[in-house]
């Protein structure tokens, strides 16, 4: 059967008409296809840079990375104290440590610990002093200050208990000292709005004409007054927000000295023996220093009356002398 030119015309127009519309449906379909595709391609990165980012951050919050698991909980549950940022904002902390060891093995924890703080990074941590003192063989006395991030300064501590053990050291004390640097800061603050606001008083009056020599004098040295006042207050606070941006860490170790009891009987002894000592001669310095007043007052007394026996014993031989020459006065007539 033959078509017309005009009914081909209109089929291949109806064909085309088809055609885009189909096309058109594809590419509506396929492109939240390719938008899912160009995020995920997108996030991938990100994903990989916040994972390369947390394997960069977690070594910095421990002081031994070698160590095992089981260690590093063995040394987060230590008696060491810690207080965070969370249950005290605005204060600034300060902790401190005393270990005592052998004396051998003092120097080379204090390598271990200088050695931890550099690990983790000059802006987390910092050496701000290191002693090392041995007035005489087996007595030594060291010291090492720190200064660290807040976040990783409790960490740092229990860390470095967990050396000392590991080095059959022991803590002998450890405390934590706060300052409300927070509210230090924001006194401080309205102090300084108080000192502006009578500056620019006084700077607004210097302004004014007609002032005498005399108040214009006395106005400029207040003026003076309160720049230097304001300067005070600005160093102060900066002072204290320094504090709360570090933590000072201060480690002190001592040799576990001569008289070290241990695992050793005659240690023990000599322990005990030394401890007796020193209570028998702070019972007797005690018992001394309450005599004493009362030794000296009854010394005093006798003195008292011997002085007075004395006295009497002399007028009673000056009577007993002058007697027998008055006596003999009338004989003689």
């Amino acid at each position: 059967m033959r078509c017309s030119p005009t009914t081909l015309a209109l089929l291949l127009s109806t064909s085309l008409l088809f055609a885009s519309g189909c096309s058109k449906q594809a590419d509506d379909a396929a492109a939240p296809a390719k938008e899912a595709a160009s995020a995920a391609s997108g996030s991938a990165p990100a994903a990989a840079d916040a994972a390369a980012a947390a394997a960069t951050d977690a070594p910095a919050n421990r002081l031994d990375t070698n160590a095992a698991p089981n260690a590093a909980s063995a040394a987060t549950d230590d008696k060491t104290p810690g207080i965070t940022s969370e249950v005290a904002p605005g204060v600034a902390f300060a902790y401190r440590y005393a270990f005592t060891l052998p004396a051998k093995a003092i120097a080379d924890m204090q390598r271990q610990h200088s050695d931890a703080c550099r690990k983790l990074g000059s802006k987390r941590c910092q050496v701000t002093g290191l002693s090392y003192e041995q007035p005489r063989e087996g007595e030594v006395s060291a010291r090492l200050d720190f200064l660290l991030a807040p976040d990783i300064a409790q960490q740092f501590g229990s860390d470095a208990v967990g050396l000392v053990e590991k080095a059959d050291g022991r803590l002998a004390n450890a405390t934590v000292n706060g300052e409300n640097a927070g509210a230090a800061i924001e006194i401080s603050q309205h102090a300084s709005a108080g000192l502006q606001a009578e500056l620019t008083r006084i700077e607004a009056r210097l302004k004014a004409p007609g002032l005498s020599t005399d108040e214009r004098s006395e106005l400029s040295q207040r003026a003076d007054g309160l720049r230097s006042e304001l300067s005070g207050e600005k160093d102060l606070r900066q002072q204290k927000e320094a504090s709360i941006a570090t933590t000072p860490v201060s480690f002190a170790y001592s040799s576990a000295g001569l008289f070290n009891a241990g695992s050793n009987p005659f240690g023990t002894a000599a322990s005990t023996s030394l401890g007796s000592l020193q209570s028998t001669l702070a019972f007797v310095l005690t018992l001394a220093g309450l005599a004493l007043p009362w030794l000296l007052l009854a010394g005093l007394i006798a003195m008292l009356i011997r002085m007075r026996t004395m006295k009497q014993n002399l007028t009673r031989l000056t009577a007993e002398s002058s007697a027998p020459a008055v006596a003999a006065d009338p004989a003689a007539q």
